[in-house]
């Protein structure tokens, strides 16, 4: 089995690694009303067709082929998986297509040396083309996809027992496109090594998609990636950049997609800080033990995914879960709670991890403060509120999609718009639109909190009391919302740089700048 874990996505600056192939950075961030959903398959097993269901065997025994079941005579492997979005999807946000695998060669044998020693060997060559693939979504044709090489260990000194590879490619643009969503999305020509490997032949792929929702509630999404190699040293992943609902249950999710070793074998596990004990909780449900987390299956929630062809219920070594961690009486993550830990750890079983997402309810009050014109976060070297840049150098990844020529492909860049230059800070603050507020001064308001409930906004207040601020206090009469600030000033240039200022304090990282009765 393999011997790595796999570290998830992470801030970099609160993450430490054991072995790192690829650094986790962030890809995608999101705020608004929706939800998610993840499907995929795996793309190697015993049989072309035919499903893997025993749990009995570990990996490194098992002679793995390629799965091919869309009997197509141009694809040398194919999985399928079902999507079923609900009927008040309004639109799609954002749509990714992760494919993974270990690819130490094209062919690998077992052989037995003097009746005692294992030995796995092969041609030491393979292709690096890794990241083209086929990729057909419901009532479609296959279309060629170059994705973003992510990382591949091939022609590196790392994982050398397995050469894993991780791609990525946004479909976002095929799916906004299409006229069905829901149905068959099918992944094709994804490559992995046949026959035997030291740890076990494991690969797959995902399609990660964010929907917009209004009569869901807000949240937060975010999506990193990378390849990081963990051992028994704890991986600590923390998460910031948002805000939970003052009042209410808080619903919270994890989106992970891995290779690891067997199902049979344990020792690895997922966890969160309960950050009222300082103390880690371990995740676990009837699908995923607390000491046998990634187990070669694909759930969401608590159930097995099996809306996929083939539908085995032991994916050998490929893993892929959406779960919704366990939050009774908002124990775990707590109102107006602005930050959590995920801590990954793993004694024997390795794995290797190489997309996350974490997303959670927020405060319709916070989503408010990222998603309108009228307010503004601003912080030197600022980096856009919505999307994050892949920390990828290669040039945007492209979709060749075929007319009636298949053989002379268009390219379609993913990148539909050129990006703006970029406003500074203080052209970003002059240029809010401002809003109006009955009996209140003109002029750029400095704010560090908004409640909707009076006792947690007085709360607050004198908490920067105690602090040394001297805190002060509105009704929008338009949400009946109360907002805490700190200054105000009609010179924009004035509360730009008190912002910065108070900013470097923890407890105001998120303060904002509303624009208010010019």
């Amino acid at each position: 089995m393999m011997r790595f874990l796999i570290a998830l996505f992470i801030l970099s600056p609160f993450c430490s690694y054991a072995q790192e192939g690829k650094r986790f950075a962030s890809n995608q961030k999101f705020y608004l009303n929706g939800n998610s959903t993840i499907i995929g398959n795996s793309i190697v097993g015993t049989d072309a067709i035919e499903p893997f269901n025993d749990d009995s065997e570990i990996n490194d025994v098992l002679k793995m082929e390629y799965i091919d079941v869309d009997d197509d005579p141009s694809t040398f492997s194919s999985s399928q998986a079902n999507l079923k979005l609900p009927d008040e999807t309004s639109s799609i946000k954002y749509a990714a297509l992760y494919w993974s695998a270990v690819y130490k060669y094209d062919k690998g044998v077992r052989r037995i040396i003097n009746y005692e020693k294992m030995v796995y060997q092969g041609k030491d060559e393979r292709s690096t083309n890794v990241n083209s693939i086929l990729f057909k979504q419901p009532l479609g044709n296959y279309q060629p996809i170059t994705g973003h090489v992510i990382y591949d260990s091939y022609e590196t000194e790392l994982f050398e027992d397995t050469k894993p590879y991780v791609c990525y490619a946004d479909v976002t643009s095929l799916l906004k496109n299409s006229s069905t969503l829901n149905g068959t999305y099918a992944v094709a020509n994804i490559k992995a090594t046949e026959g035997y490997v030291s740890g076990g032949v494991a690969g797959g792929w995902l399609l990660y998609i964010i929907y917009e929702d209004e009569t869901e509630t807000a949240k937060y999404f975010t999506t990193y990636n990378g390849f990081v190699g963990v051992d028994k040293t704890a991986t600590d992943i923390k998460f910031k950049d948002f805000k939970t609902d003052e009042i209410g249950d808080i619903k919270t999710s994890l989106l992970i997609g891995t290779l690891e070793g067997d199902q049979k074998y344990k020792t690895d596990n997922c966890s969160i800080l309960d950050a009222e004990k300082k103390s880690f909780v371990l995740l676990s449900s009837n699908q995923r033990p607390g000491n046998n987390f990634f187990n070669s299956k694909i759930t969401i929630e608590d159930e097995p995914f099996l809306d996929r062809n083939p539908n085995s219920t032991n994916t050998l070594g490929f893993d892929l879960l959406k779960m919704e961690i366990p939050n009774k009486n908002n124990n775990i993550l707590s109102n107006n709670s602005s930050e959590t830990t995920i801590r990954f750890k793993t004694k024997a079983d390795g794995f290797y991890l190489f997309f996350v997402a974490f997303e959670t309810e927020i405060s319709p009050i916070y989503l408010e403060g990222k998603s309108n014109e009228e307010t503004l976060v601003v912080f030197e070297n600022e980096k856009p509120t919505e999307i994050v840049d892949i920390e990828i150098k290669e040039e945007s990844a492209e979709i060749l999609e075929p007319k009636s020529d298949v053989s002379k492909p268009v390219k379609v860049a993913q990148t539909s718009t050129p990006k703006p230059k970029r406003k500074t800070g203080l052209e970003r603050i002059e240029s809010l639109k401002s809003i109006s507020i009955p009996n209140l001064a003109k002029g750029y308001y400095l704010v560090t909190n908004v409640f909707s409930v009076e006792e947690n906004a007085m709360n607050w207040m004198k908490t920067l009391e105690e602090k040394g601020h001297t805190p002060k206090s509105y009704i929008n009469p338009k949400n009946k919302w109360n907002y805490i600030y700190l200054a105000n000033n009609e010179d924009a240039s004035a509360i730009y740089q008190k912002q910065k200022e108070l900013s470097k304090l923890d407890y105001f990282q998120d303060i904002w700048i509303l624009k208010i009765n010019f």
